[in-house]
């Protein structure tokens, strides 16, 4: 019995360790936004080419299949700097219009999050209104917007059902679009699956500084798919100045975000009955086996 139930471990161990590698990471930087357009393109692929849009999946998409994006572009100006962005903005119940997209932001709570203004509202875009560098620095891969920290401490994206905000769902892969990194690890996105077990950390590509010391305005992309719907969240990191221009950190690089790509939610369905008598049985093994 003991051998059986040491064999049932390990192949449950050897199953969910498949899983969490299955992944394929597509990743580059360039001058500008047509320099890493083609990637980008590839990574939707990945996900299985078609845009899902807003709103449920039901009559419209198949859950899984396809995917989801956030560029800011549509965001009010009620809702961009100076003023909050609230993390919740885009995993709205249904009835409400373009937020219902399943994707959910949070931070640390002496961090907020920022989307830059629009050319209309008559506030410097580029998050120039919290320092002029900024807007000398940052690119807008979709014009016009883009998104950041008040300060840069990172923070977590979380997934549920388009439409329903307290479903926790899981998607097959998340990419990134940042500007101006210039430092290797300076932005990197970490996987983690339903249980939070790691499943694979990877940082976007800087692009080489030039001779003048500075490559202002140029992006980065990097996004990480899956065999299956897996991420249930991603760790974020981007620089560490403020948006004030401030350095926090020992990285020397200031960083914003535009759009980004992700899965269609798969809702986590609740564990089975056998499920639970298996992993009953794994953690059972593994007492008798210490």
């Amino acid at each position: 019995m003991q051998r059986s139930l040491a064999l049932v471990a390990l192949a449950l161990s050897a199953f969910l360790a498949s899983e969490s590698h299955a992944q394929l990471v597509r990743s580059i930087a360039g001058a500008d936004a047509a320099a890493i357009q083609g990637m980008v393109d590839q990574f939707r692929t990945d996900l299985g080419g078609a845009n899902n849009g807003v709103g449920p999946c039901a009559g419209g998409c198949v859950p899984g299949v396809g995917r989801r994006e956030v560029n800011w572009d549509a965001v009010p100006d009620t809702f961009a700097s100076p003023n909050p962005f609230p993390g919740n903005f885009f995993n709205s119940p249904t009835g409400s219009g373009g937020r219902v997209r399943g994707i959910e932001f949070s931070t640390t709570p002496n961090a907020t999050f920022e989307v830059s203004s629009s050319t209309a509202s008559g506030v410097p875009v580029l998050f120039g209104n919290r320092n002029p560098e900024n807007a000398n620095q940052f690119g807008a891969f979709s014009a016009e917007r883009i998104f950041s920290l008040s300060n840069p401490m990172g923070f977590d994206v979380e997934f549920s059902v388009p439409g329903e905000p307290g479903s926790q769902a899981a998607v097959r892969g998340f990419g990134v679009v940042f500007t101006d990194v210039e430092t290797a690890g300076a932005a990197t996105l970490t996987f983690y699956d339903e249980a939070d077990a790691l499943l694979h950390t990877v940082s976007a590509e800087p692009f080489p500084l030039g001779t003048a010391g500075d490559t202002f305005k140029s992006f980065s992309f990097v996004g990480v798919s899956f065999a299956s719907p897996v991420v249930a969240r991603v760790h974020v990191t981007s620089g560490d100045y403020t948006l004030a221009f401030t350095q926090q950190g020992n990285i020397n690089d200031a960083v914003a975000m535009d759009d980004f790509v992700f899965g269609e939610p798969v809702r986590i369905p609740e564990p089975s009955a056998a499920v639970i008598a298996l992993l009953a049985l794994v953690g059972l093994a593994n007492r008798r086996l210490a």
